[in-house]
C-alpha cells in the first residue's frame, strides 16, 4: 500500500500539526527524499519530534523509513491522484463538471484498490462463503450500499438480513452464533448504536467484518477481518459520493471473488437472471 495513499486516507482525522506535514507532503512527495526531519519540521513550522511522531502513526519506525516509502511511491508513479497542488488546481479549473466527478472517482476506486490488499479481501471472501447467516449493518448513506449488496447475496443463495432499524438491528444479531457473520459499514467506525451491535455479535462468537475509514477506531478493533474505504478526493465538495463510490467498489470486489471462487454461486446466480428475465 502507497504511503501516499494512506495520508490521503487518514488527512481529515490529523491533528492540526500533522496535516500541516500531510500537505506538504502530498504536495511535495518528489522533494522529500532530500530533506531531513529538521528540514521537514523547519519548512512546515511544526517541532522535529511531531514529524517522528507522524511517521510513527503511519506505521514507520521514523521520519528515514517515512522518506524512503515516499520516495519509492514517487517512483512508481506518486499513487493515486499523484500530482503537485499547481497540477491539481489548473485541472480543476480547466474540467467540466462531468470530467471533474470522472476524476474524483476515478481517485477513489484507485485509492480504495491500495487499500484493499487481495489478501484482506480474499479473508472476507471466505468468511463471506462459508457463513450460514450474514446479518448486513449500516447506517445513513452506506444503508444504500448495504441494501445492494445484500439484494446480490440473496440471488446466491446466501441467508441476509440488511435492516437499518436498530432495534431490528438489535434483535436479529441476538439471534446469530459461530456459523454466521456480521458485515458492517461505517466510515469512522464510531457510531455508539453500531457499536452497541458489534459488541453484541462479539458476545456471540460471530465473525465480524468491518469496512471502515483506514484511521483507528473502536469497530476496527472488534472486527475479524479489516476491509477500508476513502471519503475524500483532493478537496471535493461532496464526501458522500466519494465515500459510497468506495464502499460499493469495496462490497462488488467481494461479490465478484465470490463468484470466481463459488462454483454453487455462479450457478444460483444463472437461474437467478433467468428467472428475472422471465417475469
Amino acid at each position: 500500500m502507497s504511503c501516499l495513499v494512506k495520508i490521503r486516507a487518514i488527512k481529515e482525522q490529523l491533528s492540526p500539526n500533522e496535516k500541516k506535514i500531510a500537505r506538504f507532503i502530498l504536495e511535495n512527495p518528489a522533494l522529500i527524499r532530500d530533506y531531513s526531519s529538521q528540514n521537514l519540521a523547519a519548512s512546515v513550522g511544526v517541532s522535529q519530534s511531531s514529524v517522528v511522531k507522524f511517521s510513527q502513526k503511519l506505521g514507520y519506525r521514523g521520519f528515514i523509513d517515512l522518506k524512503l516509502a515516499i520516495h519509492e511511491a514517487v517512483l512508481r508513479g506518486g499513487g493515486p491522484g499523484g500530482m503537485a497542488g499547481g497540477q491539481h488546481a489548473d485541472r480543476k479549473e480547466k474540467a467540466s463538471a462531468a470530467e471533474e466527478l470522472y476524476h474524483v472517482k476515478s481517485q477513489t476506486l484507485l485509492s480504495t484498490m491500495e487499500l484493499n490488499d487481495e489478501e484482506r479481501l480474499l479473508k472476507a471472501v471466505e468468511v463471506l462463503i462459508s457463513s450460514d447467516r450474514i446479518q448486513i449493518i449500516a447506517l445513513g448513506a452506506g444503508s444504500l450500499v448495504a441494501r445492494n449488496f445484500a439484494s446480490v447475496l440473496i440471488q446466491i443463495g446466501k441467508s441476509v438480513v440488511a435492516e437499518v432499524d436498530t432495534y431490528i438491528q438489535l434483535s436479529s444479531v441476538a439471534t446469530l452464533g459461530k456459523r454466521d457473520a456480521v458485515f458492517l459499514i461505517s466510515f469512522s467506525g464510531e457510531s455508539p448504536r453500531m457499536l452497541q451491535i458489534v459488541k453484541q455479535a462479539k458476545k456471540a462468537g460471530v465473525t465480524i467484518i468491518a469496512l471502515t475509514g483506514f484511521s483507528a477506531n473502536p469497530m476496527r478493533s472488534l472486527a475479524d477481518v479489516e476491509l477500508y474505504c476513502v471519503d475524500r478526493a483532493d478537496d471535493y465538495e461532496v464526501p458522500q459520493i466519494v465515500s459510497a463510490t468506495s464502499q460499493q467498489y469495496v462490497v462488488d470486489l467481494l461479490f465478484s471473488q465470490i463468484l470466481k471462487r463459488d462454483r454453487k454461486a455462479r450457478e444460483l446466480m444463472k437461474l437467478s437472471r433467468q428467472a428475472a428475465e422471465n417475469i
